[in-house]
């Protein structure tokens, strides 16, 4: 169960290296795109520890790879878990999913249904 939880967590570090990625991109930062390859990097190499395959199928990203690649490539490497992580809700990490609190529709409020 603990490999479950390391990927998972892992999956959802790669999602926000995407998203960090879309931000150096519209930014243009190019010190955000270096810090994004290392971060991939470095879990591209955790994760090739915990699933072998993953060093045969994925490779690292080149220092000067664009914030774009570096978001395709965290995206991909995210997806071939994507039948294996958990919901990052059932490792304890608090997020709603549309059930409960006060939701706007139509100028209507409902509190605490489920839509």
């Amino acid at each position: 169960m603990e490999r479950d939880t390391e990927i998972a967590k892992l999956t959802n570090v790669l999602r926000r290296i995407a998203r960090a990625a879309s931000h150096a991109a519209s930014s243009r930062d190019a010190e955000a795109s270096r810090f994004c390859v290392a971060q991939y990097n470095k879990v591209l190499a955790q994760l090739g520890e915990l699933e072998p395959a993953v060093a045969r199928l994925f490779t690292p990203l080149s220092d000067g790879a664009s914030a774009d690649v570096i978001r395709i490539a965290a995206y991909e490497l995210a997806a071939y878990f994507e039948d294996e992580a958990q919901p990052v809700a059932a490792i304890g990490i608090g997020i709603r999913h549309g059930c409960g609190g006060r939701r706007a529709w139509a100028g209507r409020v409902r509190v605490g249904t489920c839509w």
